[in-house]
């Protein structure tokens, strides 16, 4: 390949960045299938944090709390389900980690990281 021909785009091979992606694909498939797949991003997430740099970190941040936050709305949708609300809060808390994953994903693809992946919304 010479100077002037142009250099193929190629997103790195970091296997942060794929474990990363792996984890967005377990939370969206998580939560349809009772949510062991999320817990199992969970791990992963937890398990790479502290080793992660840049970017990439603000990711396991946000998917730690993503799954968090899902895990407080499952359980506060249990407990009120007799009241009829619970299955409001249930619906509410599938699309809320359904979103902020799709978004967590999309970022991702794209390079970026999270400008505060602690955010309780997006």
């Amino acid at each position: 390949m010479s100077d002037t021909e142009p250099k193929p785009i190629t997103p790195p091979t970091d296997g942060d960045r794929v474990l990363a992606i792996v984890n967005y694909l377990l939370i969206l498939i998580g939560i349809p299938t009772s949510g062991v797949l999320m817990i199992v991003a969970l791990i992963f997430a937890y398990v790479r944090l502290d080793q992660s740099k840049g970017w990439i970190r603000s990711h396991f941040i946000y998917q730690i709390r993503t799954i968090w936050g899902g895990l407080a709305f499952f359980i506060v949708g249990w407990l009120t389900i007799w009241l009829l609300i619970g299955v409001v809060i249930l619906a509410i808390g599938a699309v809320w980690v359904l979103v902020r994953g799709a978004i967590g994903l999309i970022r991702l693809v794209d390079g970026r990281g999270h400008p505060d992946p602690r955010a309780l919304l997006f």
